[in-house]
């Protein structure tokens, strides 16, 4: 065969799976979307998670319900949307977790949507399979966190920003700039990283000369921005801005404040470490090239990683303006992610709703590379890279089902799953739901995480505190009312009871009882390994304790 029926049949290769793609896409996105969905329901987590964040929202969402309050610290917007659900339902955690799926289900969809026609069938569906097995991002479907609704949100950005960028004149643009201001407002109130949504949208206009599009893009934000911080001062009566969570990010440690503000040089080193953990480590596991137990960072994948991402943004830039958003999209918020977050937190939830973007603009810089060569080898090479990130993404999922733990869970039991430390902590928060008085109030270490297992029983949490006077920290107690204490076996270690555990409680009681003996009257205790207990609060032994001291004085 001559060289050039050589590079034809190559060509070729490539050319009939897009045909196919293209001739089946229907039957494509359906079965993607089966997939996605019984990955889902073997995957479900009926359990709330130890970091607590989702229990944070649900609790958010019931507090707006009850009493009004305003959802400030981490993005209001998602504590409002799960508040209409415990509106009509309660906390019913089965159901709040159904909405999540529900949400990237639509996203997913709507993500097909968007690209069809503007990029290669074959990126696209490569990208979806990929997203629609990993367990990674299956996890979200069943979690009440932030991501499924802002992954949502982030699709009609691109929608209206590709829409607008195809659009000359005409009384629609201005409608989807209103709308495409109101879609990145929502984005921001979710997560505060969604402000680099505004950021992205404005450059890459800026980026494409279309300066009218940028500049009234940024003017209806901040009208509306300022609309709603105006509304939210009078309805709830809070501040202009809501610091939150943001104050830590510029403190060398969010937990130790005491060691000062970041410096220019630091978030240079917090850009390089968390490079190294979310694309190297965190990324590369996602899509299945690396092991599930892997912690360790390698710096060379990385540069790997970064030098794709660049051939994938020139060629974009050069050939497709659609994927060239993706592009500038994904520099800023990984950009902002990656420079304001301490490395402490390396947590790969951070870019779950990125992860869909992360994906294709690098198989494009692929696709791109083995389609522009004569090299048959490239081609087989290309569809292999994605084929083995199928095949061990799927191993990865199928190695997390536990369908045991999953029925237990469905047939009532939601402490089926966890390990003994919080099975028993979370034991005794339901007893204190079922069987103490509703004017009680206990202290724990995890008070939203304990409302839910109480059947919506408030809780006073006890995360730090910042003095050693027996005094002022029992007066605490007496002040918030409270009358018991649970005290828990926590693990510092997750992943092992080595007899190390968070002992903010244990230490709190300690420095009372030491002064005041017998304060603290052992109730109940659940569990003989890794057990939690409750103490009733006996206040009237430490008055008579003082008084006793007094007199010895």
């Amino acid at each position: 065969m001559s060289k050039k029926n050589n590079h034809q049949s190559s060509q070729n290769i490539l050319a009939s799976i897009e045909e196919w793609c293209v001739k089946h896409q229907l039957a494509i996105i359906s079965s993607i979307l089966g997939i996605f969905t019984l990955f889902s329901l073997l995957l479900f987590n009926l359990r709330v998670s130890e970091g607590g964040d989702d229990s944070t929202y649900i609790i958010r969402a019931v507090n707006f319900i009850n009493d009004g309050s305003y959802p400030s610290f981490q993005g209001p917007f998602y504590p409002m949307f799960l508040s209409l659900f415990v509106a009509l339902f309660g906390i019913k955690l089965g159901l709040l977790k159904i909405t999540s799926f529900a949400l990237m289900l639509i996203s997913m969809w709507l993500f097909y949507k968007t690209f069809k026609d503007k990029i290669a069938y074959t990126l696209l569906f490569a990208t979806l399979l990929i997203i629609s097995i990993s367990s990674y991002f299956i996890y979200f479907t069943s979690q009440t966190y932030s991501e499924a609704l802002f992954l949502l949100l982030q699709i009609p950005v691109f929608t209206l920003v590709f829409e607008l960028h195809d659009t000359e004149k005409g009384s629609k643009k201005l409608k989807q700039i209103i709308v495409l201001s109101a879609v990145i407002l929502a984005s921001y109130l979710t997560r505060t990283i969604g402000i680099g949504t505004l950021i992205a949208v404005i450059l890459f206009f800026i980026i494409n000369k279309q300066y009218k599009n940028a500049g009234l893009v940024a003017g209806s934000f901040i009208i509306m921005l300022g609309l709603f911080i105006i509304a939210k001062s009078v309805i709830w009566q809070t501040a202009v801005f809501d610091s939150g969570q943001a104050t830590t990010l510029i403190y060398k440690h969010p937990y130790q404040l005491d060691k000062g503000k970041e410096t220019f040089g630091g978030y240079i080193t917090r850009f390089i470490d968390n490079s190294d953990l979310y694309l190297s480590k965190h990324f590369l596991k996602m899509t299945g090239w690396r092991s599930l137990s892997t912690n360790a960072t390698i710096s060379l994948l990385t540069v790997l990683l970064y030098g794709l991402f660049a051939f994938s943004t020139f060629k974009a830039f050069k050939n497709n303006r659609y994927l060239f958003f993706v592009a500038v999209y994904l520099i800023v918020m990984l950009g902002i992610t990656f420079i304001v977050l301490q490395k402490l937190w390396d947590q790969y939830r951070l870019i779950i709703p990125f992860f869909p973007f992360m994906v294709l603009i690098l198989l494009y810089g692929f696709w791109e590379f083995s389609r522009k060569k004569k090299s048959k080898l490239l081609h087989y090479l290309f569809i292999s890279l994605i084929a083995i990130s199928i095949i061990s993404t799927s191993a990865q999922s199928i190695s997390k089902i536990d369908l045991l733990t999953l029925r237990k869970n469905l047939k009532g039991d939601l402490f089926e799953g966890y390990t003994d430390d919080w099975k028993h902590y979370l034991s005794m928060a339901e007893f204190t739901g079922k069987e103490l008085p509703e004017n009680t109030m206990v202290a724990v270490r995890k008070p939203n995480m304990a409302r839910i297992y109480a059947n919506g029983k408030k809780f006073y949490g006890i995360y730090r505190f910042d003095t050693n006077d027996p005094d002022q920290l029992l007066q605490r107690l007496k002040e918030r009312q409270v009358t018991h204490v649970i005290m828990a076996s926590l693990r510092k270690n997750p992943l092992v009871n080595n007899g190390q555990t968070i002992n903010t409680i244990q230490r709190y009681l300690y420095i009372i009882d030491k002064k005041y003996p017998g304060t603290f009257k052992l109730q109940k205790q659940i569990g003989k390994i890794e057990p939690a207990y409750l103490f009733r609060v006996d206040y009237d032994v430490a008055i008579a304790r003082d008084k006793i001291n007094q007199e010895a004085k």
